[in-house]
């Protein structure tokens, strides 16, 4: 399991690729020696995917890295 550990925004970028929708969850969960608490948000293969209902990706927040994806969230859609 990867956490990540420091978010920041890059360059402007245009879409390379066709977008695909999917459904999401999120978990809450504690690491078990230092008792921090996480959250995991995880991805599953589109509709038209073959393997439907897979996993596809999954990040994972501690608090600091989620306040700081909030903070760019705002910025970003004028929050």
């Amino acid at each position: 399991m990867a956490i990540i550990t420091k978010i920041d925004k890059g360059g402007e970028k245009k879409l390379t690729r066709a977008i695909t929708y999917c459904e999401a969850e999120y978990n809450e969960y504690f690491e078990g020696h230092k008792n921090e608490k996480f959250v995991g948000i995880q991805t599953f293969g589109s509709k038209d995917r073959v393997d439907q209902g897979k996993q596809s990706q999954v990040i994972h927040l501690n608090k600091e890295t989620a306040i700081k994806l909030v903070e760019l969230l705002r910025k970003s859609f004028n929050l």
